[in-house]
């Protein structure tokens, strides 16, 4: 694999996750190395979230993209679109254990890049 996934959040219709590619250079651009992946798991479509900011603190990670907000703990998460404003609630799953159908699209997305 092409990628280390890091964080991965999911409910019945989304799932959020952020990988690590392992297949560049060390020293290469975070924005290049580092992507934040949105996946409706009804469409099969994948999306990049563009990365503005993080927010770390022991109980509570908060991350802020062009397209809204994540905040999560070590069980459970909230994202926010910014378009919609709508919430959804999500469980923070284990980054190993990623379902068969969300693996296929993030190789589909690398390899279109």
């Amino acid at each position: 694999m092409p990628y280390r996934p890091l964080f991965y959040l999911v409910n019945d219709s989304t799932s959020i996750v952020e990988i690590k590619r392992t297949d560049l250079p060390d020293g290469a651009d975070p924005d290049k190395v580092y992507h934040w992946l949105i996946f409706d798991r009804k469409s099969q479509q994948i999306n990049k979230l563009g990365f503005v900011s993080m927010n770390s603190k022991p109980a509570l990670q908060e991350r802020t993209f062009q397209q809204g907000q994540l905040r999560f703990t070590a069980d459970e998460g909230t994202y926010t679109d910014n378009q919609t404003s709508q919430q959804q609630e999500l469980q923070v799953g284990l980054p190993a254990e990623l379902p068969e159908d969300l693996t296929r699209a993030i190789a589909a997305y690398l390899q279109a890049l």
